[in-house]
């Protein structure tokens, strides 16, 4: 196991830009994930939604508007308006070591990996490496 696609997620769910919070944070609910990639209608990356940002959202949501309207704004609240644009991705011929390294130093919790046309192909998440260190672990 040596390239990004040697161990990414290759079945991932994912979201539209009109899609709302409401829409992500139920999907987050029933998979039990803390990352959703949103893309476009090619499948191109728009960009990615992570727990972090769904909270701060939700967060300011009901500072502004109380905790009773929070279901209301975030049914309303579409993603495009706040997610995370500036998304970091990498290709899955990538060595994982330095995968590993980028997702480290990009102190986020996944990264996207995306073909020659940014079509969204998988996803590394810092739980990927935890599993590979397991199950190395219980190899030595």
């Amino acid at each position: 196991m040596k390239l990004v696609s040697d161990l990414m997620t290759r079945e991932l769910l994912t979201h539209l830009p009109d899609d709302t919070l409401q829409d992500a944070e139920q999907t987050m609910a029933r998979h039990k994930i803390r990352h959703i990639p949103v893309v476009d209608n090619e499948g191109k990356v728009f960009g990615l939604l992570s727990q972090k940002e769904f909270l701060t959202e939700a967060f300011r949501i009901t500072d502004k508007f109380g905790a009773h309207n929070l279901q209301t704004y975030l049914a309303q609240t579409k993603l495009s308006s706040c997610i995370n644009t500036e998304v970091q991705t990498i290709a899955a011929d990538m060595p994982l070591a330095a995968a590993g390294q980028q997702l480290r130093s990009s102190r986020q919790g996944c990264l996207l990996v995306t073909d020659s046309e940014n079509h969204l192909i998988g996803l590394l998440s810092s739980k990927d490496f935890v599993r590979l260190a397991i199950e190395l672990l219980e190899q030595a």
